[in-house]
């Protein structure tokens, strides 16, 4: 048996290097982003659904409250006595025939409308259409309408309107450049709401003559379809038109310098009712 010693190795310990890449421990394991905290908003019950629609209001059974018997029979007479406080204006009456409006609006000018509509109904029935008071005698028009102020200045222009609307006849696809100017609503450097004058907005009957801001306003209330909802009138008969237009039509309180607001209430159509009760329609402006 050999006595001799195991022989040591010659080879010198490695020196640890540690790498500025890799680290001496594993990474920790990652965990998988958790998704942030929902808050589920429960659907409130007068939401509408495709899948679970409300059911039918039972008037039935809200006619057995006394509470609302009395409010309902309250707004159905309030409601009632707007409809035929509606104010009676001529534009209205011939709304369907863009021309009669212009010859009506023309008249009505600063006119008493007592006045002016017994003479649109004789100038109708003289020249009933375009083509007959294009052709009018001056001096037979001026004669008709010659109580009402600016008579000669009136003729002209009745003539001319209707040559213009024979020449030219407004179509809903072309609109012309305005005369005149409106009022809109504009936000202020301090952020206050004001009251500026501004260009009328093109019209289809902008190029027919003497159609300033009342003859526009007369037309895009009566004879254009929803663009009475944007007229911001001026005139004293027109805002009491509208006001009660907003009311039976669309349930909306109406301002001439805001425009729609609020739905409307009980003490609302009191007020409406006794305004236009109270305020016969006497003149034009």
């Amino acid at each position: 048996m050999s006595s001799r010693m195991p022989r040591r190795s010659s080879r010198k310990p490695c020196a640890v290097v540690k790498s500025p890449y890799f680290s001496d421990s594993l990474p920790p394991k990652r965990r998988k982003p958790s998704s942030p905290k929902q808050t589920v908003i429960p659907r409130p019950a007068t939401a509408k659904s495709r899948f679970f629609p409300r059911p039918p209001i039972d008037i039935d059974s809200y006619l057995k409250d006394p509470r609302f018997v009395c409010f309902y029979e309250d707004f159905v007479a309030a409601m009632t006595a707007l409809y035929h406080a509606k104010p009676i204006l001529i534009q209205d009456h011939v709304s369907a025939d863009v021309w009669k409006v212009l010859v009506a609006v023309t008249l009505l000018n600063k006119t008493a409308g007592r006045l002016s509509v017994p003479i649109f109904f004789e100038i109708l029935n003289t020249w009933p259409t375009p083509t007959s008071l294009a052709g009018a005698s001056h001096t037979e028009l001026f004669a008709m309408i010659k109580d009402l102020g600016l008579g000669a200045t009136r003729a002209h222009r009745l003539v001319s309107i209707s040559q213009t609307f024979l020449s030219q006849p407004p179509t809903p696809s072309t609109t012309y450049k305005s005369r005149g100017k409106t009022t809109s609503l504009s936000t202020s450097p301090t952020g206050e709401l004001v009251l500026i004058e501004v260009d009328y907005p093109p019209t289809p009957i902008s190029h027919i003559p003497g159609c300033g801001p009342y003859a526009l306003d007369s037309y895009r209330i009566f004879c254009a379809g929803d663009e009475w909802k944007n007229v911001r009138p001026t005139d004293k008969e027109l805002i009491r038109y509208l006001e009660w237009r907003w009311a039976v039509d669309k349930y909306r309180q109406w301002d001439p310098v805001h425009g729609p607001g609020a739905p409307i209430d009980l003490p609302y159509v009191h007020r409406l009712v006794e305004s236009l009760a109270n305020n016969p329609p006497i003149k034009s402006s």
